[in-house]
């Protein structure tokens, strides 16, 4: 019985011990993946967030209703050349200076609101008179 313990032990000594991925390795790994995520997914977003932002900036005219960052509505009374301000008209005798880039949106006034869809009267369980 002795004999048999011995062999066992023996056996197990003499096979080749794998060494898991060295803390070097790990961390290449980890790092070839977040490259890969920010050149697949983070920067094409930053280029077309700042291809709008530039496209919205370029067809900004007097006379735009627009809406800024705080949400006010307005419409544009000056746009400043040389600068980044931008003079809005809030009411008859009230204007706001804004930066350019405090406006998000242009408000389109030709664009009818989209109608709101109604459910069938089959899908509805109230019984009509």
């Amino acid at each position: 019985m002795l004999d048999n313990l011995v062999l066992f032990a023996q056996e197990d000594v003499a096979k080749p011990v794998q060494e898991p991925m060295s803390l070097f390795g790990n961390l290449m790994l980890m790092l070839v993946i977040m490259a890969a995520f920010f050149f697949i997914v983070i920067l094409p977003q930053q280029r077309k967030k700042k291809r709008d932002e530039d496209e919205l900036m370029s067809s900004l005219k007097k006379n735009d209703e627009v809406i800024t960052t705080a949400g006010i509505i307005g419409i544009v009374a000056h746009i400043k050349e040389s600068g980044d301000e931008v003079t809005l008209k809030i009411d008859d005798n009230a204007r706001m200076r804004v930066l350019r880039s405090a406006i998000v949106r242009i408000v389109k006034k030709d664009a009818a609101p989209a109608p709101v869809p109604t459910p069938p009267a089959s899908d509805t369980n109230i019984k009509q008179a």
